[in-house]
């Protein structure tokens, strides 16, 4: 069974400022039928208030926390930015736990000046491997994903499959279906070899733009990603689990105008 999730990172501003709030965003996604709320751990992070509204609020409402994103950059050499890291993931771990969360996602790995990218993601691999014992004994499932914000480190197919054979397969997989983009790549090539350890799915979507990159973010739905088709590998592939929306703002546009129209088309790929 499909079970649907919503990432609410890029509602960070929204919700602190005089158009929003984190109650209002919890109300949006039960009324839109969501099932999950994908968050940020670091946006909880010597919050507990925020942790206990959240916890009750999720509590009134039905929904779950399948999932946590937590930016901790491994890639990072011994120092004060490796420390800092691993102490993310310490406090991630705990909050992931606090929420139930099934899965701890690992974002937020970029290159670090001097560090060649072959050395990064060998420093990756071992800071996962050093928190995997922890997180499987707290029956979570520790994971990362094609980061495009480090297309030379973390994005390629090669560069995801060798952090899965460096943490000899312990390590679940999180198949982003735009960030492949970054490095040349497209999601529904990349499909097959990384479906045995896939443990959830990102959906987004772009449209061709100027600049470095050659696109941007767009409505879910309405650009160049193959999701349609990403969606029919997954069914037929018998996978069974949370798939999230990842949306990209559009002008002023908040969570009301944005979640319930863009999930029920996510909804719609699987029907």
């Amino acid at each position: 069974m499909i079970k649907y999730a919503v990432m609410t990172f890029m509602y960070n501003t929204w919700v602190n400022s005089d158009k929003g709030s984190h109650e209002e965003l919890i109300d949006i996604l039960a009324e839109s039928d969501a099932g999950g709320i994908e968050a940020f751990c670091n946006h909880f992070m010597g919050n507990d208030a925020l942790v206990r509204l959240y916890q009750k609020r999720m509590n009134d409402t039905g929904l779950a926390m399948p999932v946590m994103d937590l930016l901790a950059n491994l890639a990072a050499p011994a120092g004060p930015q490796r420390e800092e890291a691993y102490d993310n993931m310490r406090r991630g771990i705990d909050l992931c736990e606090s929420f139930n969360a099934e899965i701890v996602h690992l974002a937020g790995c970029r290159s670090v000046s001097g560090v060649a990218p072959e050395t990064g993601r060998k420093l990756i691999a071992e800071g996962l491997m050093n928190f995997i014992d922890d997180v499987e004994k707290r029956g979570m499932t520790l994971a990362f994903e094609d980061f495009d914000p480090s297309p030379d480190l973390i994005c390629s197919s090669e560069d995801c499959l060798d952090i899965i054979r460096q943490t000899q397969g312990r390590v679940k997989f999180v198949f982003d279906t735009g960030n492949f983009e970054a490095s040349g790549e497209h999601a529904e090539d990349n499909f097959t070899q990384f479906i045995e350890y896939t443990c959830h799915f990102h959906f987004k979507d772009f449209q061709p733009a100027d600049g470095p990159k050659g696109y941007r973010g767009t409505h879910f739905g309405k650009g160049m990603i193959k999701n349609r088709e990403i969606a029919r590998m997954i069914k037929q592939s018998g996978y069974s689990g949370w798939v999230a929306l990842e949306s990209y703002l559009q002008n002023e546009n908040g969570p009301r105008e944005t979640i319930p129209a863009e999930l029920n088309i996510l909804k719609s790929l699987f029907e």
